[in-house]
């Protein structure tokens, strides 16, 4: 059972792995500060005279991409509805959260820390930086205690840290004050209500929160700023007399209760599971030792975005799943339930034969697919410079804004414009792919004089759009005619029959960058999903290459085996056993039971059914959406069925649910 005298759990630990692992609406209150991003902007070392070069550099974890689009779901997932979401950030990522967050819950607002002793500006030339930024985020039945309406304004005013209370060693430039925490932590949350940092630094939210009497999980990944938050985490409680200082450890209190106090991780790679497991109350000690020696959760990613994804279903699939030594998985997809299960050995199929192709370029590390997607990716860094080197099309377009030139001045400038760089925008894809069948001068011309006359349509029927909207949209520009191109070359049936290591690389970037990972194809049989928009401009494919190259990604891979079959065909070939478990995610009975041009009728969904409950041996679990077509087929003696709800994020023209029920279906007792 949760001890509600357990006050917090801080984990050494990468806060992407462990939120994953917190449960649905288990959190009261995420106050956290996460990268600005700034470090890309820093001026490095100014020179000043008389004296010794002043750093202006942030740190070197604020240089590293931070995109809040990966993280807006799985706060939403873990918020209790009575929860409050306060997210320190800056004039850069405030519109970023406000995409994400701001149409999920039923206010968002954003609060001013004003700094009264700012750091002062060596050269008078701009305003001081006095302000930070707190995107905030809450439903109707959250928790607010304010008591007058002085303190509803939303803004709260201290100074910077400063010492003794700021570190020297080490030395955080993002540490802020334990007054302003507090204050936000009391009109946000109640006593014995569990605060969440995932970027916890040296600790001062642990510290605020610890002090008003809540409980705090908190995770940060660099060792020299755990260390930090835990001393200063272990005073605080030492303070309150509520324990003493210990590492993972039971003491006994006056009524003999034993009282769990977790400050750093074991040396286990799962520990940080184990005690966030503890501090939930999950499960018991016993039942926590079972499930790591089960080994049931890899913590792996999906390889690739894939419509029906079940990355968000695991906290229903693991649980679920039965003893086993050999998982099969019919219909891979994407691989989430196949990257994040672990098994003594695996084997997949699918019946889409780019797919396959892409995992079997993963798995023998292809070094020319490689070099294509790596291409690619700089195609990608190199449009946006492009974009920033040319202000010109900004000047242009606020000149179109103020009536200075028409719509035809428009076309033409952007016409002459593109000839006139014509060897610039050539360059963003380089040499190689130039050489190829190649539109990206017309996509670039078509494109910016499309969304220049589309931005300025919705500037007269809303509002003028500020700077950033603006370069945002003419950079989204340049970016999907680059898309467009790639789109174009991965149409090209020569390319596939010719040169398929490049059709493969081509196919993972058009997964990555099409409209929220979607594929649909013309009645000519071309791939027509457009690109996915301003989203997606500071995505890139670097990560997802490196986590391929990975030694934990290709050590799953070695007890793989990978096929290209039809399911049932597939089924017959591995002969399942009683010591295997099937996962089956086929294509939905619905109008879109076609993926990648592969149709999936209801005389397969018979087959299938047929299969698994006449013939198959194995264990097996099934997640589908529910139709009355469906449940007729697996309603049958000896076969379970559960529901649970699942919510998409897109609906794509209208044609989904965004909620809908599905069925999880097994032929064995969970």
């Amino acid at each position: 059972m949760k001890d509600p005298n357990w006050r917090r759990c801080i984990l050494r630990a990468d806060s992407r792995d462990i939120i994953k692992r917190i449960p649905d609406d288990s959190i009261d209150f995420i106050l956290t500060d996460p990268p600005y991003n700034l470090g890309q902007h820093s001026t490095g070392n100014i020179p000043l005279s008389g004296r010794s070069a002043m750093n202006n550099d942030v740190a070197e974890w604020d240089m590293i991409g931070f995109n809040p689009e990966e993280w807006a779901d799985e706060f939403i997932r873990i918020l209790k509805p009575t929860g409050n979401l306060f997210i320190f950030t800056s004039y850069n990522q405030l519109g970023r959260w406000y995409n994400c967050l701001d149409h999920k819950f039923d206010t968002s607002n954003f609060m001013i820390w004003h700094k009264t002793n700012p750091a002062p500006k060596i050269f008078k030339a701009g305003f001081l930086n006095s302000c930070e930024m707190i995107f905030t985020c809450w439903n109707k039945k959250h928790t607010w205690n304010f008591i007058s309406q002085a303190e509803m304004h939303n803004y709260v005013e201290s100074s910077i840290c400063m010492k003794p209370e700021r570190l020297s060693n080490p030395k955080h430039p993002a540490q802020k004050p334990v007054v302003i925490l507090k204050k936000m932590i009391m009109i946000a949350s109640n006593e014995n209500d569990i605060i969440f940092d995932p970027f916890m630094g040296v600790g001062s939210t642990g510290v605020a929160a610890l002090n008003l009497n809540r409980r705090f999980i908190g995770v940060e990944l660099d060792n020299a700023y755990f260390e930090a938050a835990k001393r200063r985490i272990e005073v605080e409680l030492s303070q309150t007399n509520l324990f003493s200082q210990t590492n993972i450890s039971a003491q006994k209190s006056t009524d003999e209760k034993k009282i769990y106090v977790v400050s750093e991780p074991l040396e286990l790679p799962k520990s940080p599971i184990r005690d966030l497991n503890l501090f939930l109350g999950i499960i018991s000690n016993e039942e926590t030792m079972l499930k790591e020696k089960s080994n049931i959760s890899s913590g792996l990613s999906p390889i690739i975005k894939w419509p029906g994804g079940k990355e968000k279903e695991l906290k229903h699939i693991l649980p679920n799943a039965p003893g086993f030594k050999r998982f099969i998985e019919p219909f891979v997809g994407g691989g989430s339930v196949f990257m994040g299960i672990e098994a003594e050995k695996y084997v997949i199929n699918d019946f889409s034969s780019e797919l396959i192709d892409l995992y079997r370029c993963i798995e023998n590390s292809d070094d020319e697919f490689f070099r294509y997607a790596e291409m690619m990716d700089e195609s990608w860094n190199k449009s946006a410079d492009f974009f920033h080197s040319h202000s010109e099309l900004i000047d242009a377009y606020i000149g179109y804004r103020n009536e200075q030139i028409g719509k035809s001045e428009l076309r033409e400038f952007i016409h002459t414009f593109c000839g006139n760089n014509k060897e610039s925008i050539l360059d963003i894809i380089g040499v190689e792919f130039a050489s190829l069948p190649c539109i990206l001068l017309k996509e670039i011309e078509t494109n910016l004089f499309r969304k220049m006359v589309r931005m300025r349509e919705l500037e007269i029927e809303k509002h003028t759009l500020s700077d950033g909207d603006l370069n945002d949209n003419i950079e989204t520009a340049i970016k999907s005619a680059v898309y467009m191109n790639f789109r174009y070359l991965y149409n090209d049936r020569s390319i596939a029959e010719r040169t398929p290591l490049l059709h493969c690389a081509l196919f993972f970037f058009i997964r990555n960058y099409a409209y929220s990972g979607m594929f649909r194809y013309s009645a000519k049989g071309d791939f027509n999903v457009p690109y996915g928009g301003i989203a997606y401009n500071s995505k890139l494919l670097s990560k997802k290459l490196q986590y391929y190259k990975s030694q934990e990604l290709l050590n799953h891979f070695k007890n793989t085996e990978i096929y290209n079959l039809d399911f049932e065909e597939f089924l017959r070939s591995v002969g399942p056993t009683a010591n295997d478990f099937i996962f089956l995610d086929p294509p939905y009975d619905s109008e879109f039971s076609t993926y990648a041009q592969n149709a999936f009728t209801r005389e397969d969904q018979r087959r299938l059914a047929g299969y698994l409950i006449n013939e198959c041996k194995a264990k097996w679990m099934l997640i589908i959406k529910n139709t009355d077509f469906i449940y007729s087929l697996y309603d049958k003696a000896g076969v379970n069925i559960s529901t649970f709800d699942k919510e998409y994020v897109v609906s794509f023209m209208n044609r989904n649910d965004k909620k809908v029920t599905h069925l999880l279906i097994t032929n064995y007792r969970r």
